[in-house]
């Protein structure tokens, strides 16, 4: 009997985050399929499992797929780990799964931790569309084709990039986009930082160390042509500041004048509030 392709996501900072059924996946299966061998001994090691483990990169992906499809045919049951999160999103895997599959063996997710749902859930930004983009090219047409797309793009943008070019992705990102922006460093990590940025000048409060998911926020749409959430929150003050009207009315009026949800005008408010709040020193 043949042997399954368990795709195991792993934890993407904070070890307790290994699930249960991964937990178990990764004791029982005979060998594991890793992108880092040693990143993934000292996981091994953490939980007190001992594996064959082998090398799956992107660089010998194609060579070593031929190898463990044999060895799933044979019987033997393999784990496919990545260093952080679930394998094949911006990380190696894809090719040996479609392999797996085209042979007509199983495949099982076993699914778990990821920054970008993590970083998502913790924006404040909608999560009912998103898109994700990976990794921003580092030159040439290919990323000004790349920040095009982003910019042009109806729905919540999240994206990785490394730690040496995260300051000038953040501040080129600011000359292409006017939206609310929020940055994970080291997410469910010792020195998390959840930062949300307004101009260049708040990359300061971060440091260029670590792995980094950033979110972008969707633009407000009215008949294709976007609004800035200044807009927005400018009319709510404008309302409410002759006093005659309370909070809840101006949210209906602003949102009938610009045609979009009243929640999305109340989330605004909000969050322009707490902005306020934060650069008058009211808040840590």
């Amino acid at each position: 009997m043949a042997g399954t392709l368990f795709v195991v996501a792993t934890p993407i900072g904070n070890l307790e985050d290994l699930t249960f059924r991964a937990l178990r996946t990764l004791r029982e299966v005979d060998l594991i399929a890793a992108e880092d061998t040693r990143r993934t001994a000292k996981l091994l090691a953490h939980y007190e499992i001992r594996k064959p483990l082998v090398s799956l990169r992107e660089h010998n992906e194609s060579r070593e797929t031929p190898r463990l499809i044999q060895r799933l045919q044979a019987g033997e049951n393999i784990a496919l780990v990545s260093d952080a999160g679930p394998p094949t999103i911006a990380d190696p895997g894809a090719r040996l799964v479609r392999a797996v599959r085209q042979a007509q063996l199983a495949v099982v997710p076993i699914p778990g931790p990821t920054a970008v749902a993590a970083l998502l859930s913790a924006s404040g930004f909608s999560g009912d569309q998103f898109v994700f983009l990976g990794y921003p090219p580092p030159s040439g047409a290919a990323r000004d084709r790349w920040f095009h797309q982003l910019a042009t793009e109806s729905r919540v943008v999240l994206f990785f990039e490394a730690p040496h070019r995260a300051r000038r992705t953040l501040e080129e990102l600011f000359t292409y986009v006017e939206r609310p922006i929020t940055v994970g460093r080291e997410v469910t990590k010792a020195h998390e930082q959840l930062v949300e940025l307004q101009n260049t000048g708040d990359i300061n409060k971060l440091k260029p160390i670590g792995e980094f998911v950033i979110a972008v926020d969707s633009p407000i749409m009215i008949d294709g042509e976007t609004i800035a959430p200044e807009e927005v929150t400018g009319l709510f003050g404008h309302l409410i500041e002759s006093g005659r009207i309370s909070s809840n009315l101006a949210v209906r009026l602003v949102s009938l004048h610009f045609n979009i949800p009243a929640t999305t005008v109340k989330n605004l408010v909000k969050k322009a509030r707490f902005a306020a709040k934060r650069d008058a020193g009211a808040l840590p």
